[in-house]
């Protein structure tokens, strides 16, 4: 008997509950025994608790460890900070991977961002009431530490070749710092490839030449960019899943933003969110089901239905039944 899995949902803002009903049903149709447990977070959350991350959600989370959660609204400027930056750091999830299927055919790529240093650390002050400036972060130990992450991503998923983008040509000690590491940890690692490029390059490379991408490793602004023009090579934001994982903690979620115009009306992409989810079911080693969804989403990526985003009329629902479809025959034929 499949042992029982404990996961925390959070709805998130905009579309985001609908995402996190996609991803339930989804997981559920795997015939996984799941014991659910629904906290806030959020705009949403703010507005009740004061805060985008209450205390007792971030308890629950690092007891819990495991997690589905819709995208958070967050106001530009001002002093609210998104739940993400919270969440991410109490538990500790310092790595993010991101597959961008960019080049029809071949594998993704598999971009891998690191997201408790850079400027993600959010350090900034107004030097005057005219300078406002902010301190980028780069340590031995988390370069090291998510450089290893990329490495062993790359092994377990037979890739061939690592590539760290960078802005080392200005950045000279943090980003300096980040490619030192890198090179001295791919020392250990014979058996894959290593190189690096600048990030301008990067982004020009990921449109032109995609298929000369495998794993990509970079920073966190770096690679909250290069993930956002990969989905557009790919076809929509609404196709690139994310899954932020620490030594003892998994966050799937979609990559994009709350969408909030789409919010109540069944027509956000759930592929995205669901790639999430496959993600997540790899990572705590339910294998056999992250198979089946994998070979779902490629069906599906096939054959459509399309959402509205990708030029079609399908809606949500539409696009669930029929992953939900595909699971539970593949399930009766195995019975």
């Amino acid at each position: 008997m499949t042992e029982p899995l404990e996961i925390a949902r959070i709805e998130g803002d905009g579309v985001g509950p609908e995402l996190v009903a996609a991803g339930t049903r989804v997981i559920e149709s795997l015939g996984l025994p799941v014991t659910w447990v629904d906290l806030p977070a959020g705009h949403s959350a703010y507005e009740e608790f004061g805060t985008t991350a209450p205390p007792h959600t971030l308890a629950e989370l690092r007891r819990i460890g495991v997690a589905i959660k819709g995208p958070f609204r967050t106001p530009n400027g001002g002093t609210v900070r998104s739940a993400n930056h919270y969440i991410r750091h109490h538990l500790g999830l310092y790595a993010a991977v991101r597959p961008i299927a960019a080049a029809p055919g071949r594998p993704p790529i598999l971009l891998v961002r690191e997201q408790l240093e850079d400027l993600y650390g959010a350090i900034e002050w107004m030097a005057t009431p005219d300078v406002a400036q902010a301190v980028k972060v780069a340590s031995r130990s988390g370069c090291e530490r998510i450089t290893r992450y990329a490495f062993e991503l790359a092994r377990s998923e037979k890739r061939e070749h690592v590539l760290l983008v960078h802005k080392a040509n200005n950045l000279k000690l943090t980003e300096g710092l980040f490619l030192d590491v890198a090179a001295e940890v791919a020392k250990r690692y014979p058996d894959l490839g290593f190189s690096d490029m600048l990030a301008d390059s990067a982004a020009s490379t990921l449109v032109l030449r995609p298929e000369s991408m495998d794993v990509v490793l970079t920073s966190h602004t770096i690679g909250d960019i290069l993930s956002n023009v990969g989905a557009a090579v790919a076809g929509s934001l609404g196709l690139v899943g994310s899954l932020n994982s620490g030594e003892s903690a998994h966050v799937a979620e979609a990559a994009h933003g709350d969408a909030a115009e789409l919010a109540g009306q069944d027509r956000v992409n759930p592929v995205a969110f669901i790639e999430g989810v496959a993600l997540l079911l790899r990572a705590v080693g339910r294998r056999e089901e992250f198979a089946v969804l994998s070979d779902a989403l490629a069906d599906l990526r096939t054959r459509g239905p399309r959402t509205l985003d990708l030029g079609g009329r399908a809606s949500t629902s539409q696009v669930v039944d029929e992953l939900c479809g595909f699971v539970s025959a593949r399930r009766e034929a195995a019975a």
